[in-house]
């Protein structure tokens, strides 16, 4: 971390650990740390929240989204420069904006990809998805609601604001609302986090205090550990227990190695039915009534679409001990399954032109995905 943001942290009375090393790009111990430590506390005002920041009359009169209103307060903060209480804080962000994939346009060589249909999705609605909006979307409400309220802001200032807010967007509290947390998006991101946020959530949504009488509470954001970290150990963040690559991709602008929530989907309805069949421990079904194959190449029960748990019971077992499937109808029922993924596979375009690498990753893990089951089912006859 600069020395500049230090000296900021500390006119603001944002408390570190002394055991923190705060780089540029990640966070890391010098020293042991038990689970449980507070390793930084932020009290909440100095973080960037709609309600701290200087556009706070005006954009409590929109009806937009907390995303929107929130990134064109952090464009006009960068726009005040010297004169915003956040002028450090707006110093240590990065040059160069994250890639947002809810701000890409779909393209041909997107076919057949889990982002497409997420793309296709916030494109066609006009009120966006999880609050996020498509570039298009955002150039409306920019130039219809937000450029009035600020000369000398343009849509690219507000783009990079906005990726910038959507990949560091935080919940405080029902008075705040979301807002920026200087420090707490040093953090890098993965499955398995060691730190965790905590801030009292319900508090006077008229003063932000505990209670309306305690005039004089120092509210805070604190970030704790979850797990004791060793010296020189890298401490991270999690964004989320269920999302998958696509949705950290639209939503903050990064990918996970293996993210276990990761899927490839198919089109058409659920099977509306119940099996008594125990998914562990197996490599071939996942229990679910929704048509997918799941981030282990396993199929769903539902794009099997066999309801005759006997039937799954033989196949599983034929999978383990290596041995073929006999049976003509069961053999039928398999070619079926390798007939849907070829279909699936067919919607990816063979020969493409991708630079970005990000969109090169999601692809791969999602043909990989469905090779590698296709190759499992195929084995078996």
């Amino acid at each position: 971390m600069n020395s500049s943001l230090l000296n900021w942290c500390k006119e603001h009375s944002v408390e570190l650990d002394s055991r923190l090393l705060l780089l540029t790009d990640r966070v890391l111990s010098n020293d042991y740390i038990l689970k449980s430590t507070p390793i930084a506390k932020v009290p909440k005002d100095a973080l960037l929240t709609i309600r701290s920041s200087s556009m706070h009359q005006q954009l409590s009169q929109l009806n937009q989204s907390r995303v929107v209103l929130l990134s064109f307060a952090l464009a006009f903060e960068i726009h005040r420069g010297e004169r915003s209480t956040w002028l450090s804080y707006i110093e240590s962000l990065p040059k160069e904006a994250p890639e947002i994939a809810s701000l890409w346009l779909p393209t041909p060589e997107m076919d057949g990809m889990e982002l497409a249909k997420e793309l296709d999705s916030l494109c066609n609605t006009k009120e966006g998805i999880r609050g996020r909006h498509s570039r298009a979307q955002l150039e409306d409400i920019f130039h219809t609601s937000l450029a009035p309220l600020a000369d000398g802001i343009s849509f690219n200032d507000y783009l990079y604001a906005y990726a910038i807010t959507s990949s560091r967007l935080f919940t405080i509290d029902n008075y705040h609302d979301v807002g920026l947390v200087p420090v707490a998006d040093l953090f890098n991101h993965t499955e398995e986090s060691t730190v965790e946020f905590e801030s009292d959530t319900l508090v006077c949504g008229c003063c932000g205090n505990l209670s309306h009488s305690q005039t004089n509470d120092k509210q805070t954001v604190d970030i704790v550990t979850t797990e004791t970290i060793e010296p020189h150990q890298e401490l991270f963040n999690s964004y989320g227990d269920t999302l998958s690559n696509v949705q950290l991709a639209m939503d903050y602008g990064f990918t996970l190695d293996a993210n276990e929530f990761d899927r490839v989907r198919f089109d058409g309805d659920a099977i509306d039915f119940q099996w008594e069949f125990n998914d562990n421990d197996q490599e071939l079904f996942v229990n679910d009534c929704n048509l997918y194959i799941d981030s282990e190449a396993r199929v769903s029960l539902g794009l099997f679409g066999v309801t005759d748990i006997a039937i799954i019971d033989h196949i599983v077992m034929a999978y383990e001990q290596s041995s073929k499937v006999a049976e003509k109808p069961l053999r039928e029922y398999i070619q079926c399954l390798i007939d849907k993924i070829d279909a699936r596979l067919k919607e990816y375009p063979m020969h493409v032109n991708i630079t970005n690498a990000m969109l090169v990753q999601m692809r791969q893990d999602e043909i990989g995905l469905l090779e590698t089951s296709k190759r499992r089912f195929k084995d078996l006859l």
